[in-house]
């Protein structure tokens, strides 16, 4: 019975992992479902039923009614203070679940409450997740592989879905394919599946040679979704931590062939990548020579022409402001779009604007005929907002660099950020700093972010517009600006330490996840939502405590 009993718990432990681990990229109530399962089950394993029984034994039926109650729940609290007893032992899942005690002491100089309550709400996977996972059985190199390969088919069942949601319906932001899952989250779900198909790809003996076909088919699939949804953050997220790995392997293998190829390589990847970039950037500021004199004056239906001779702004080399015709541009448009053009497009920007930089992107003079031999589907993406033609394609390094330049461009000479994401977060960062300066030693407290940015966001008179006006998508500025100085150096430590404690730097799934979520953490708040604090709390307690064997790809001699 007791044999039966406890495999009883370990299934229901198994289970419940998987539910909170399948529903990462899919649902937040299976999250918080999933979690609650680990809770009880937790709760279970440690009530001692055996001793409560024999605890009865001997009294009267009157008696043991009597008893049944207390000490029912005497047992009960017995087995979880036993649980917290042996969590207080494993010192590196002590320091990292301690970044939710800074949360908790945060609260002595919070103004906001309701706010600091809500944000210990989401941030109690920290605590929770390393506390159930570090106190259970760790798992075998073979349970660990189904965990990661039913991740792996979590990933794949959401980009499925979400590319039959692309390609049947239309969504103003790509991004919004996956709003129940924020899509930086999603992105790094995929960056990791993908580096954990790699290793079964390149893992002897675990897969024969067809079942090998089917994982690369899948890491193939993945990159191509990479492509479909546009997901920049995933593939420069897994590009830098290549570029990252590839040196680490470098320096840590004793291989000559095997190490003469990887600098190679990398020197191949790296030099390729800096000229390419180079190459868009000076395509980018090239102008395209036009003689003054030659300038036509009327269009090809009479009407005249605007030309601004001293207006330098270009788009794709092409001069922004000549071959203007006003009158015939509003008329042809307003006869193909429900959208006036004197109005704003999908994004709240100007959509006049954005039609003239499409059409010049295009190298076509801004007038009736132009607008007339725009597509349909041209329409619409303008509608949305995109306002040079390279965006229509699905995924572009060209693309995302021309729209960080345009966006520093006019950053430069507006001082308005508001339309690029890029030049967004600069403007995020400076408000940052400007918060850190003012509460470096002790923070603004769990609950005051907010109130904090927006009282900054005052102070330095931003041109945000008030709707984009975010918190510092910066985890790291974003600790200082809670904690100070002293918990912004306790949450590094609470990272950084505990696979030194545990040597698990070498760990190949550690250490390509560490690289993923503090890349992430440069540009974005990972765990500010719900999704995001489980998926960093789940995946570091998953590496670090609930394994019996690390997988040291990188040890020298190897």
């Amino acid at each position: 019975m007791s044999l039966t009993w406890k495999q009883f718990e370990r299934y229901w432990y198994i289970f419940s992992l998987a539910a909170v681990i399948g529903s990462l990229p899919f649902s937040k109530l299976g999250l918080s479902i999933g979690q609650f399962m680990l809770v009880g089950g937790w709760i279970v394993e440690r009530y001692d039923i055996r001793k409560l029984i024999s605890s009865m034994a001997g009294f009267p039926v009157w008696q043991v009614l009597l008893r049944i109650i207390p000490w029912s729940v005497y047992f009960l609290f017995k087995g979880i203070f036993d649980g917290f007893k042996q969590f207080a032992k494993n010192k590196p899942a002590l320091i990292f679940s301690s970044i939710f005690l800074f949360h908790v002491l945060g609260l002595f100089i919070t103004t906001d409450f309701g706010y600091a309550m809500k944000d210990l709400r989401t941030k109690f996977p920290i605590f929770l997740i390393p506390l159930i996972l570090s106190t259970s059985e760790a798992f075998d190199k073979k349970a660990f592989y189904r965990f990661m390969l039913f991740f792996v088919l979590a990933v794949l069942v959401r980009s499925v879905f979400n590319t039959w949601m692309i390609s049947t319906r239309h969504f103003v932001d790509i991004r919004e394919v996956s709003h129940n899952v924020s899509h930086i989250i999603f992105s790094l779900m995929l960056s990791l599946s993908i580096y954990a198909l790699v290793f079964f790809i390149f893992k002897r003996h675990y897969f024969n040679p067809w079942k090998k076909g089917i994982v690369l088919l899948v890491l193939v699939w993945l990159f191509a979704y990479t492509v479909i949804s546009q997901s920049f953050t995933g593939f420069s997220i897994s590009l830098i931590a290549l570029l990252i790995l590839v040196p680490i392997l470098i320096l840590n293998t004793r291989n000559r062939r095997l190490k003469t190829t990887l600098i190679i390589g990398f020197i191949l990847i790296t030099a390729g990548l800096v000229l390419s970039v180079r190459s868009v950037v000076k395509d980018y500021y090239h102008v395209n020579p036009v003689d003054y004199k030659k300038l036509e004056m009327t269009t090809s239906r009479g009407n005249p022409y605007a030309h601004d001779y001293y207006n330098l702004e270009t788009e794709n080399g092409n001069l922004l402001w000549l071959y203007v015709q006003w009158d015939e541009m509003k008329s042809a448009w307003n006869k193909r779009s429900k959208i006036p053009i004197d109005s704003l497009d999908k994004k709240n920007q100007p959509l006049i604007y954005t039609v003239v930089r499409y059409l010049t992107s295009k190298g076509w003079r801004k007038d009736a005929d132009a607008v007339e031999r725009l597509k349909p589907e041209e329409i619409t993406a303008i509608e949305k907002g995109t306002a040079n033609y390279i965006f229509l394609e699905e995924f572009t390094i060209r693309g995302r660099i021309y729209e960080f330049l345009w966006g520093f461009d006019n950053y430069r000479k507006t001082g308005n950020p508001t339309g690029s994401t890029l030049m967004q977060r600069l403007e995020f960062w400076k408000a940052s700093l400007g918060i850190i300066k003012d509460h470096w030693l002790t923070g603004v407290g769990t609950g005051d972010m907010n109130r904090a940015f927006s009282a900054q966001y005052e102070t330095m008179h931003t041109k945000l517009s008030p709707d984009q006006r975010w918190r510092s998508h910066n985890q790291f500025l974003s600790v200082f600006i809670g904690f100070g100085i002293l918990g912004f150096l306790w949450f590094l430590f609470s990272l950084l330490y505990p696979p030194l404690m545990l040597r698990r730097y070498d760990d190949y799934f550690f250490l390509i996840f560490l690289i993923i979520s503090l890349l992430s953490m440069l540009t974005g708040d990972t765990i500010e939502t719900q999704t995001g604090v489980s998926f960093f709390a789940i995946f570091y307690s998953l590496f670090l405590f609930a394994r019996k064997e690390k997988e040291a790809v990188f040890t020298k001699g190897k």
